[in-house]
């Protein structure tokens, strides 16, 4: 055991459940008085370090040489990095929350910009107005140049991150399992694109599986990155709002956009206006709280606003960013189905219309930016 760093003993130390950040620190000062020997040693430890005796055995019985020796060889294997809190590479931000967590398995870069980062967080059965809202808003604050930091989940997170990556922002992703089982499956693609635009984190040790305690734990890492969190849609007992307490422990800002009342999607965002979180109606509303000069990067295009004429320009008319199926849509605006299809193909191509399962079409949500 002499010849591992303290930095290594904290990789080993990662494994063992239950160690509090304030524990650490007394198994440091116990482990630089009386050196490596006290960590095998439990009643020697409960004593110097403060620790239950049960705490102490598990922190004994490890088998440090091994337990170090596979975790780099499974981060190498994985093309991951391994910080701990004595790397001065770690992530700044969360030196100051409490209990940060002392091991960081990194795939990509960390970069000083990060440190301007937002979180949008939400709904994982969001519907389509959550999701465009969120690709969109995303996008334009990573055209101003700040990171976009989520989870990693489906529904929202999944739309903040990828907004950010098509403005060709910067974006962070926080895994709620160790890197050998990604959580979710299906955004393993993603998260590829992330590490190559920004960088995935995960405090847990390479095999550790998702656990649902996994992710309260990972919600304290997304909101200790950034300078505030916005919840886009969120229940009333979304995980969301778990992220959006431990913002305002952190003494970040928590932001939130209104929902219609009748929708459950709409519950959680809505409390939080009331509680005093930010009203977010355009990006303007986050720059403004925040202090951040609005033309940090190139202005955002003003808003397209499309010449439309006969049948597009009368289906367009009573289209709106909530999904209708076609024949409600031809119903309402007096066309004839087989000329409302060509019109809609027509307006999808020019961006203005997307296409949903069950032939429903909606208006695309396009910008965010600040009123004019």
């Amino acid at each position: 055991m002499n010849r591992f760093s303290w930095g290594e003993i904290l990789i080993a130390l990662n494994t063992v459940e239950g160690i509090r950040a304030s524990q650490l620190s007394t198994i440091r000062k116990a482990y630089d008085e009386d050196g490596p020997r006290v960590l095998k040693h439990p009643n020697r430890l409960s004593e110097k370090a403060g620790l239950s005796l049960r705490l102490a055995k598990r922190v004994a019985d490890i088998d440090y040489e091994r337990v170090i020796v596979d975790e780099q060889r499974a981060a190498q294997t994985l093309g991951l990095q391994i910080l701990t809190l004595e790397d001065p590479g770690y992530p700044p931000p969360l030196r100051h929350i409490y209990s940060p967590p002392p091991v960081l398995y990194m795939r990509g870069r960390y970069s000083e910009k990060d440190a301007q980062a937002l979180a949008i967080v939400g709904a994982r059965q969001a519907d389509f107005r959550g999701k465009s809202l969120a690709r969109t808003l995303s996008a334009s604050l990573a055209k101003r140049g700040l990171t976009i930091v989520s989870g990693l989940a489906r529904g929202i997170d999944t739309q903040a991150h990828q907004g950010a990556l098509e403005a060709g922002g910067r974006t962070i992703g926080v895994l709620g399992s160790g890197f050998d089982h990604f959580y979710p499956k299906e955004n393993r693609e993603l998260a590829d694109q992330i590490a190559a635009q920004g960088c995935v984190f995960s405090e847990f040790p390479c095999s550790w599986r998702p656990e649902p305690r996994n992710f309260p734990r990972r919600n304290r890492i997304i909101s200790g990155l950034t300078l505030g969190v916005v919840v886009v849609q969120a229940t009333r007992k979304s995980g969301s709002l778990i992220t959006a307490r431990l913002a305002l422990e952190q003494g970040k800002e928590v932001f939130a956009l209104p929902g219609p009342p009748e929708s459950p999607l709409s519950h959680g965002c809505n409390t939080l206006i009331k509680q005093g979180a930010i009203l977010v109606e355009n990006v303007g509303d986050i720059l403004n709280e925040l202090s951040i000069p609005h033309q940090a990067e190139e202005a955002s295009p003003a808003p397209f606003t499309p010449e439309l004429s006969g049948v597009a320009a009368r289906l367009f008319e009573h289209l709106s960013t909530e999904p209708l199926q076609i024949d409600q849509l031809c119903e309402m605006s007096d066309v004839d189905p087989k000329d409302a299809l060509p019109a809609l193909l027509s307006m999808e191509l020019m961006g203005l219309v997307m296409r949903l399962p069950g032939q429903s079409f909606a208006r695309k949500i396009t910008n965010l930016g600040e009123p004019s």
